[in-house]
């Protein structure tokens, strides 16, 4: 057209280029409609969408639950007191590739009640009812504390693959080496995980 602009209605596009100028195109297609107050911003000097910066709260940007298994995510949850095999919690490898377990971090903020000698393993393997302490080896719970299977791994734990299909089983045992249910266990739990298959 000689003006340069095409138009359907009162829809306008300037022809240099393909930009939308028609102003009739409603607020939910502009920049400043998709930004929200935590995750993303409107730059003021470029105008390009940005990824916000975490602030003195370290509250904004990207929230854990929102990363990809490539990049590296966290699965969380409170802790319970189930009796048997995987009663703390217990975790099912459905994302449909293996991952490497890099993290398990564990916050008791209540102890258990359930007698001295009280104890925690988590670990993974193909069987829902099976205790595999290859990730934290029997850390005590019968006082309040934070744990990792960095620092807390014990005999046989640490980072492991956690194959596809597989389970990660968090269970509590009595001193004697049975399983019980942690009463009174009240926390936490944090898993990173990651596939770093190309």
């Amino acid at each position: 057209m000689p003006s340069g602009y095409s138009y359907l209605g009162d829809f306008r596009v300037q022809e240099a280029g393909g930009e939308l100028v028609s102003q009739s195109v409603g607020n939910k297609a502009l920049k400043t409609s998709v930004c929200d107050s935590s995750t993303l911003e409107l730059d003021s000097s470029t105008g390009e969408l940005r990824v916000m910066q975490q602030g003195t709260s370290l509250a904004n940007g990207i929230a854990r639950n929102r990363m990809s298994k490539y990049a590296g995510t966290w699965i969380q949850g409170a802790l319970a007191v189930t009796s048997g095999v995987g009663g703390v919690f217990q975790l099912t490898n459905s994302y449909g590739s293996d991952l490497i377990v890099t993290d398990v971090l564990i916050n008791v903020t209540t102890p258990t009640s359930a007698g001295d000698g009280s104890y925690l393993d988590i670990g993974a393997g193909s069987s829902s009812s099976t205790n595999y302490p290859n990730l934290i080896d029997g850390i005590d719970i019968t006082a309040a504390k934070v744990a990792s299977n960095l620092t807390d791994a014990g005999t046989s734990g640490g980072i492991i693959v956690w194959e596809s299909g597989e389970y990660i089983n968090a269970t509590g045992f009595n001193s004697g080496g049975s399983t019980q249910t942690s009463t009174g266990l009240v926390g936490n739990y944090a898993v990173h995980v990651i596939d770093i298959s190309t």
